[in-house]
């Protein structure tokens, strides 16, 4: 988990969850990204440069801020709250 304001925050209440200091650390090995905030460090990632990081290219955005046909074409599986398959 990463998050560039509310990090210090999380890690003073629940010390024993594992943080990242940085979007490529928090996704590196990763079977599945989540996208549950719209800060520009994360809707602005460039899914080609971050696939080579992950195990699997799968991404939920959770805030519909992604364009999916963008993630797709980079090989993602791509699904979003609310959308469908398409």
């Amino acid at each position: 988990m990463t998050d560039p304001v509310s990090i210090g925050n999380a890690r003073a209440k629940q010390a024993e969850l594992q943080y990242a200091d940085t979007v490529e650390e928090a996704v590196a090995g990763s079977e599945l990204v989540l996208l549950l905030t719209e800060w520009d460090e994360f809707v602005g990632l460039d899914p080609e440069v971050v696939g080579p990081l992950v195990t699997e290219r799968r991404i939920l955005d959770g805030r519909n801020a992604l364009d999916p046909s963008r993630w797709r074409a980079a090989g993602w599986t791509y699904r979003a709250l609310g959308r469908g398959k398409g």
